[in-house]
């Protein structure tokens, strides 16, 4: 079962990134711009994310089962769709439909492993899950350059739909629930909140470079949207989202950081190839090379991670994750400036070990700090959270690469010099981001190791009996 679990959450790590490497290709084939091209990956993260606030309430009434079986027929059905698409909106159609399947399997996997984890040894289990996911971002890459390089997108949509059909009946077979169904309804009116508010925001933040005010007006719409979904959870008996979490100040402040890490990730595997791309013009095949290696980085960090933590802890772990990212970023800083490809991809490499030494380190604690009833709630919480960092990553830092390059290009500059400087805007922005993650990952850090002093001995088996 767990061998599955990874095998489907694989699938929707390679289906997320699928168009990471593609942004430019797409502008240029069907005659968008950058910031509608990023459809394809916020769209795909917006649906992502109101999926996973249905997933927690999803797998307590459907069941285990039900719910990664129905994951495989949309993944089936979005690909096959993408394989058809014969224009620009009906491949972001397809790109909304296997966006389901990721929403639903990131945060189900997580408290499905946490169920099946033997006692004490969730940690470990979530971090090779993390470097699972992390391998399918590595594979995407290269698959997709060398694909849309020489066979064009109908053939990349095709190799999720040959997955996904293989995979359903590995599933059919060995996945059964393992935990007891309940009859809960849902609320259709938070739905609607949570795929309103954010769409708006996100959307209104991929184009504020280029509409400053009407899109201002649209993000602080959705905002206000978002809020009322939040409210709302608070006054239902079967909220859709439990934001009791929240409570929690370990797992308020590790969620923070998550955030901020995987907009950094996001950052990496989106601006990095259209660097490569529009400013060293290599092709995607190429780009996609150059890239993989640095996200294995990524991954194999994962899986040392993972026993590290068990190990020593968050502490110096986390801090010095970020630590290391930070340098990757500020290093990649000088080396844009220098024009050397080789350099970039060390950078991003280094910036991607950090986050990988880091990251699951800071998801396992999170999930494994709060009691048996709201581990569900805790995991939705926490994918909900990665999915809204990924699409505000997105939007805000390809609109506003997009937006430079849309006036640079209208003022007469080439697209590598447009890109080039677009890009040099983009990433010190990022590196203040991660600057004030590695900050926090300091008090972060800290605050885990006091507490692991004090009560830890009696926490995880508390956790894992009730589990069981």
């Amino acid at each position: 079962m767990i061998l599955v679990l990874f095998a489907c959450n694989l699938l929707a790590s390679f289906m997320q990134s699928l168009m990471n490497i593609a942004l430019d290709y797409v502008s240029e084939e069907y005659h968008v711009s950058l910031s509608e091209a990023n459809l394809l990956v916020l769209g795909y993260s917006i649906v992502a994310g109101v999926v996973i606030v249905l997933a927690a309430t999803s797998l307590r009434r459907f069941g285990l089962r039900k719910v990664m079986l129905f994951g495989l027929v949309v993944s089936f059905a979005g690909s096959l769709l993408g394989v058809l698409a014969w224009d620009f909106p009906s491949l972001v159609v397809a790109r909304l439909v296997q966006a389901v399947a990721t929403g639903l399997y990131f945060p189900v996997v997580n408290e499905a492993l946490l169920n099946l984890s033997p006692k004490n040894g969730a940690g470990r289990l979530l971090a090779i899950d993390s470097g699972v996911i992390g391998v399918g971002l590595a594979v995407a890459p290269i698959i997709s350059g060398l694909v849309i390089t020489y066979w064009g997108l109908r053939v990349l949509f095709a190799i999720p739909t040959v997955a996904a059909f293989v995979l359903f009946f590995f599933t059919w077979r060995v996945l059964v629930d393992i935990m007891p169904r309940q009859k809960l309804s849902i609320d259709g009116l938070s739905v609607v909140l949570i795929a309103v508010g954010l769409s708006a925001f996100v959307v209104g933040l991929n184009d504020v470079a280029r509409y400053p005010v009407p899109m201002a007006a649209l993000m602080v719409a959705g905002v206000a949207v978002c809020a009322w979904f939040v409210h709302r959870q608070g006054r239902l008996d079967q909220p859709l989202l439990d934001m009791r979490p929240f409570r929690n100040k370990t797992y308020v402040m590790g969620e923070t950081l998550i955030v901020l890490s995987y907009m950094s990730s996001i950052y990496l595997s989106l601006m990095i190839p259209l660097y490569l791309e529009g400013v060293s013009g290599f092709t995607p095949f190429v780009a996609g090379c150059l890239v993989a290696p640095a996200v294995l980085c990524y991954a194999g960090l994962c899986f040392v991670s993972g026993r590290v933590l068990g190990k020593s802890g968050a502490w110096p772990l986390v801090p010095i994750g970020f630590g290391v990212c930070l340098v990757g970023f500020m290093a990649l800083a000088v080396s844009t400036h220098l024009g050397v490809a080789v350099a970039v991809v060390c950078c991003m490499a280094l910036a991607c070990a950090g986050i990988g030494a880091e990251y699951p380190a800071i998801k396992s604690v999170d999930l494994e700090v709060l009691p048996p009833e709201l581990s569900t709630s805790g995991s939705s919480i926490h994918s909900t959270l990665v999915q809204v960092a990924g699409s505000v990553s997105s939007a805000l830092f390809v609109g506003i690469m997009s937006g430079d390059v849309h006036r640079l290009m209208a003022d007469g500059a080439t697209k590598t010099q447009a890109y080039g400087d677009g890009f040099t805007l983009t990433v010190y922005l990022a590196i203040a981001f991660v600057v004030l993650a590695t900050v926090l990952s300091v008090v972060y850090a800290r605050h885990v190791s006091k507490l692991n002093e004090g009560d830890a001995p009696k926490k995880a088996p508390d956790t894992k009996d009730a589990s069981a």
